[in-house]
């Protein structure tokens, strides 16, 4: 599995409108909407893409986190702003793809509401675990689970996300029941893996390399079919 880190969308009425592009873009400042708490990867990307935008284009990028309901309250917010162009989204796999199947009802259509403006990058999801839970490999965890049907957790940073679709992947094809808890975003639920509060999370590799090199967290798999090329021991380790 390969988790699409962020996707720049903005709205269609405006990308499609030749006469609005003819104006002189951006005119005031720009609302960058993240569907995640600060902290967490995409607000991460945000921030550093919202920065570099404000040079090249002289207006100000203002980041705008409105996490909830897996990506759709942002989502949602975005769609219904003027189509102007002074509204982009920072998209992801939840919010373009697999939300529409998940959710009953999420307020906005992602092919006829958006317009896609640029793949900002994409990233293996990592699966870590609290160093005080005493596994080394994902057979071990795998065994550890069966021992303990329902008693470990694994945290996620919201239902729909990569990371939580992952975690069911992992529980059905290893015959395990683990439990799933959802967070507004991925910093709060790498947090409470770090603290001890869940013991497991597939978190993405901007989000968790940082505290695996630390020794915070400790990896098990990516879920990639190669080793991923970001570095993540520490200098120490042998």
């Amino acid at each position: 599995m390969r988790a699409i880190a962020a996707l720049l969308v903005g709205l269609a009425a405006f990308w499609l409108d030749p006469s609005a592009r003819a104006a002189e873009y951006p005119t005031r400042p720009v609302a960058l909407i993240v569907a995640f708490t600060p902290g967490g990867p995409s607000d991460v990307l945000a921030r550093i893409l919202g920065k570099k935008l404000e040079q090249l284009l002289g207006q100000p990028f203002v980041i705008e986190n409105r996490p909830g309901a897996g990506g759709n309250i942002a989502a949602e917010l975005a769609a219904r702003a003027a189509p102007d162009g002074h509204t982009l989204l920072m998209g992801n796999n939840s919010i373009l793809a697999t939300n529409a199947s998940l959710y009953r009802k999420v307020g906005f259509d992602a092919e006829k509401d958006f317009a896609p403006i640029a793949l900002i990058g994409s990233q293996a999801n990592i699966l870590v675990v609290n160093p005080a839970l005493p596994v080394r490999s994902v057979a071990e965890l795998i065994t550890l689970a069966r021992q303990k049907p329902g008693q470990l957790n694994f945290a996620s940073s919201g239902y729909g996300a990569a990371a939580h679709l992952a975690g069911e992947l992992f529980k059905t094809e290893a015959h395990i029941d683990i439990v799933h808890v959802a967070y507004k975003g991925a910093a709060p639920a790498l947090q409470d893996v770090i603290a001890g509060h869940v013991q497991m999370m597939f978190g993405t590799a901007a989000s968790v390399v940082g505290h695996i090199r630390d020794g915070l967290v400790r990896p098990l798999a990516v879920t990639t079919l190669k080793r991923t090329a970001v570095p993540a021991r520490r200098a120490d380790d042998r």
